[in-house]
């Protein structure tokens, strides 16, 4: 069974209709029904009810054709929906996580668990998303015992957050629709709509040199990676003389190693809601989620911060999963107080990005850069859709505007290579 199945009985009638010593609930049993009835059902209710009053005091004849007319058409519409269901009914996703701008094609799957032949019948799938909701109806024939029935629709991915489908409901009506009865058949399914990524060059490693850090394409006469052999120069160190080689050779021949540096890059977003804007946020939860994913895809060590706590890096699947339902909080830490927790709590950062609002002051940005110390690398990240692409220095640091997700590589391609 798919990730996205969540088979259950159809069948509930009679669940909470008994009272504690065993007694059936007419109450309840009212109180259902009565939901059963639909607007037209109630008007007709009401119409029988003023016909049988004028028969009984004016013995009109015209208004007690009206009220078994009336009445025929409610016992027609009890003897349609009255009755336990005999389906099971599952809903199906290929997958639990669709990207922005993708379509996901999930399928209906009814089955007829009742011995004899069921009529035909209406299945509903309420679809609630970040824009709204909306109700896609199926259409089952009549199935035989154990016959099964299948149908398929379509879920456009068009904005990040989690889209609900279901609890998916058989319903009986009559043909006048005097009455409808809705069962529920399955607990709701869960889509996750994942932010959009893109593929950065961007390895974060900072400037400290460690010996249980990553390689970098720097090479170094003295480290723990050992990348080739080469000719002695003066000023080497005689304790990387290779001497098997160097006999070999008739020449001194020395060890070259790769740099080992340092990699944790620990990355802030700013979730004030009074920096952003929609479309802005947006850009900037998709550049925060390339950047974290580029890293754990390579190995790397991975923190992602916000302003209301941490977001899980266990996995790039998780990862994503988390950022589904992000938005901006009002009434939050500021981003300076977050970036202090964050760097106490992850003292072993060698690359810190901060990606913030186009209006972030640049006395305020140059600030952050001075809490991170010398000791760690330093990017901030403005998104702003209305400006052009940008790079400038900051100090030690940089300070980049980018206006969208696909110019974001381009701006960091120097900076991939530290």
């Amino acid at each position: 069974m798919s990730e996205g199945r969540h088979p259950q009985p159809i069948d509930q009638a009679g669940s909470g209709r008994k009272q504690a010593d065993g007694t059936l609930d007419w109450a309840e049993v009212f109180r259902e029904w009565a939901k059963t009835v639909t607007a037209n059902g109630w008007a007709v209710v009401c119409a029988v009810a003023v016909a049988a009053v004028l028969v009984g005091v004016w013995a009109w004849v015209e208004a007690g054709m009206a009220a078994v007319a009336g009445s025929v058409a409610l016992a027609v519409g009890v003897a349609s929906v009255i009755g336990r269901s005999a389906y099971r009914v599952e809903v199906e996703l290929p997958s639990p996580r669709v990207t922005v701008g993708g379509t996901v094609i999930g399928s209906v799957r009814v089955v007829n668990t009742r011995n004899g032949v069921v009529r035909a019948s209406e299945v509903e799938l309420p679809i609630s998303s970040a824009e709204g909701a909306r109700l896609a109806r199926f259409q089952v024939p009549m199935l035989a015992a154990g016959e099964e029935w299948s149908d398929v629709f379509a879920v456009p991915a068009r904005r990040r957050g989690v889209v609900v489908l279901g609890p998916a409901q058989v319903v009986r009506s009559d043909a006048l629709g005097l009455l409808r009865r809705v069962r529920r058949c399955s607990e709701p399914v869960r889509l996750y709509v994942n932010p959009r990524t893109i593929r950065v060059p961007f390895s974060a490693t900072g400037f400290q040199a460690d010996a249980e850090g990553v390689a970098t394409a720097r090479l170094s006469s003295s480290d723990v990676s050992f990348h080739a052999l080469r000719d002695y120069a003066p000023g080497d160190d005689r304790r990387f003389v290779h001497w098997p080689t160097s006999a070999k050779l008739d020449r001194l021949v020395v060890r070259q190693f790769e740099e080992t540096r340092r990699s944790h890059h620990l990355i802030l977003l700013d979730t004030e809601i009074g920096v952003w804007g929609q479309e802005d946020f947006e850009i900037a939860v998709e550049i925060a989620a390339s950047l974290a994913r580029a890293g754990l895809t390579n190995g790397r060590r991975v923190s992602l911060a916000t302003g209301a706590g941490w977001v899980s890096t266990g996995s790039p699947g998780q990862l994503l999963d988390e950022l589904t339902e992000l938005a901006p909080q009002p009434g939050g830490k500021t981003i300076e107080l977050r970036l202090r927790e964050a760097l106490a709590a992850r003292r072993d950062t060698s690359v810190l990005t901060i990606i913030t609002g186009a209006d972030a002051p640049a006395a305020q940005l140059g600030h952050w850069v001075v809490l991170a110390g010398v000791d760690i690398a330093v990017g901030v990240v403005r998104v702003a859709p209305s400006l052009a692409p940008s790079r400038v220095a900051l100090g030690a640091a940089e300070l980049v505007c980018c206006p969208g997700l696909e110019e974001f590589p381009r701006l960091i391609e120097r900076r991939g290579g530290r």
